[in-house]
């Protein structure tokens, strides 16, 4: 049933989120700004595997990323985070 979509849920966001480590990535991006060593040092996970959630998330508009140097750090979209709460919300709320 495509198109009944009325609450403006985007599924890839959502899709980006059912994702355990993606979550976690999110919960540490929500406390402080790190760039790809930094989050694979929280993981058992190799840097390649993060790097590809970090561009999940960045697809999803849920990351946003700055380059300094060579390196490229990374930071929550709390505005999207936000704008899918209240998306939620009121999907739930019909």
């Amino acid at each position: 049933m495509s198109g009944i979509n009325e609450n403006s849920l985007d599924v890839n966001v959502l899709k980006a989120m059912a994702d355990e480590i993606r979550m976690d990535i999110l919960y540490l991006l929500k406390m402080e700004e790190m760039n790809v060593n930094d989050l694979a040092e929280q993981f058992d996970i190799s840097r390649p595997t993060v790097s590809h959630h970090l561009q999940i998330l960045k697809r999803a508009n849920l990351v946003y990323a700055r380059k300094e140097g060579k390196e490229i750090y990374y930071s929550i979209n709390i505005y999207a985070i936000t704008s899918l709460a209240e998306g939620l919300l009121r999907f739930i709320s019909i």
